[in-house]
């Protein structure tokens, strides 16, 4: 099997290797604006930008420059009145932040580390084009829920990418935190899968990707609350988990455990 590189890792839960870990983080707190989208003049021109630019440009990025193709659109087409979350696998940098702009017609939004709206030049940009940063404070935690309730009840999606680190070309769905599981139950709305493939292509070695939307995915009312978070990780991590093992079957970054390394070089 061809590796262009090989990582080694510690910790599934808190091992970065993005590439933009030396923007620095900003604070979010109740000064933050969730809400501009409810300025008319400048949702207008956020829609423009995305709808006009946006979506037709990042369509033909990701045909023709990761080859992408994404199987089971039609399984959210029943969302366009009432919105849903999209909980996604985070293994890339352009298409993690696009493939999720093409599942249906109406607008997504993403929730980022608050590193995405300090970008120096662009951090408005970046808020119009659908980043929601995660909050730092109480107050700024309300404002964040309310923010994402609103896009649902707009009929848009939210996307979030619970693993919370890039791992480029990673081939599986690492553990999470089960605390974004939560956005779902407390919302009480629908919840899908987007999970990102990669398959050897006919030329090159690059690999091409295919991403897979699974779903709807609801809490069960009739459990507990704790057990009813439980579950609904379990159906979640669980789909991704499968599509993973099922279609991700080209390994261009090979990742090692670092305790496996050492087995391996002792023996």
């Amino acid at each position: 099997m061809y590796h262009k590189k090989i990582i080694y890792y510690s910790d599934e839960l808190n091992d970065d290797f993005a590439a933009t870990k030396s923007i620095k983080k900003k604070i979010i707190d109740e000064k933050y604006n969730y809400f501009r989208q409810k300025n008319k003049l400048y949702k207008l021109w956020a829609d423009t930008l995305y709808f006009i630019i946006v979506v037709p440009i990042t369509k033909l990025i990701m045909l023709f420059g990761y080859h992408t193709f994404i199987y089971g659109r039609n399984k959210i087409k029943p969302r366009r009145k009432k919105g849903c979350l999209i909980y996604a696998n985070h293994t890339n940098y352009m298409p993690d932040a696009f493939i999720p702009n093409h599942l249906n017609w109406r607008r997504n939004y993403i929730i980022t580390g608050s590193e995405t709206v300090n970008i120096k030049g662009i951090a408005t940009l970046v808020d119009s084009l659908g980043a929601i940063p995660l909050p730092d404070t109480l107050k700024a935690a309300k404002n964040f829920k309310k923010c994402i309730e609103q896009k649902i009840t707009y009929g848009d999606t939210v996307t979030i990418y619970p693993e919370a680190h890039i791992w480029p070309y990673y081939t599986g769905v690492r553990q999470f935190k089960k605390e974004s599981i939560k956005y779902a139950i407390e919302l009480n709305c629908a919840a899908y899968t987007l999970t990102t493939c990669y398959k050897k292509r006919k030329f090159g070695k690059k690999p091409r990707i295919s991403a897979y939307v699974d779903g709807p995915f609801y809490a069960d009312e009739s459990l507990p609350k704790n057990e009813r978070v439980d579950k609904l990780y379990d159906e979640i991590y669980g789909a991704m988990k499968k599509r993973c093992e099922e279609e991700s079957t080209y390994e261009y970054y090979k990742y090692v455990k670092k305790e496996d390394e050492n087995n391996a070089s002792s023996n």
